[in-house]
């Protein structure tokens, strides 16, 4: 068998030459493996990576809404009502009356999420100083400067980003604006 080989169950052997010379398998498959170990350390808080992701950004976003952190996250709003859910029902997170704009809902940790994403944010930590350290000096800014190369390329190739379709608009896809962020905000 010419190629790479990954083990699969039974301990057989699959050549995956035809994916493994793509970088975009690559990274997919680097995720997935990421996305795994986080796993396992926020199963400990009953969280997944996306739920503690949202957790994070909510502490540190006074005044998010629902909507903008799905847009922000790339959720799909029915995943992201599923998940505020979840987490209301635990405690994690309230849901609060704008002082703005009696309307909009925006969102807010407890003071047991709080505590909570403290220590999920711990093992978000342990995992990237984990990888840092595999990259060796200077390694880290190239991987990033890598990372948004790739990211530059595939958000200017695609003209629009597509979200879940709002509630009444059946399967038409809604279109909205990629935002750029510069390198500064990163």
């Amino acid at each position: 068998m010419d190629g790479p080989v990954e083990k699969v169950k039974g301990g057989e052997g699959l050549n995956l030459t035809v994916l493994t010379d793509s970088v975009g398998f690559r990274i997919h498959m680097l995720d997935l493996h990421l996305m795994r170990a986080l796993g396992e350390r926020c199963a400990q808080y009953g969280l997944t990576p996306a739920s503690a992701s949202v957790l994070m950004v909510i502490r540190n976003n006074a005044g998010v809404s629902h909507g903008e952190l799905a847009d922000a996250l790339l959720i799909q709003r029915p995943n992201m009502t599923r998940m505020m859910r979840r987490l209301h029902a635990r405690g994690l997170l309230q849901r609060l009356g704008s002082s703005g704009d009696r309307r909009r809902v925006v969102l807010a940790l407890t003071p047991k999420g709080e505590e909570v994403i403290a220590a999920v944010s711990q093992d978000f930590s342990t995992q990237d100083e984990t990888i840092k350290s595999s990259l060796g000096e200077g390694g880290e800014d190239r991987l990033l400067e890598i990372i948004r190369q790739i990211d530059g390329a595939i958000t200017l190739s695609a003209p629009a980003q597509l979200t879940a379709p709002k509630a009444g608009e059946g399967a038409r896809r809604t279109v909205t604006k990629i935002r750029n962020v510069s390198r500064s905000d990163t």
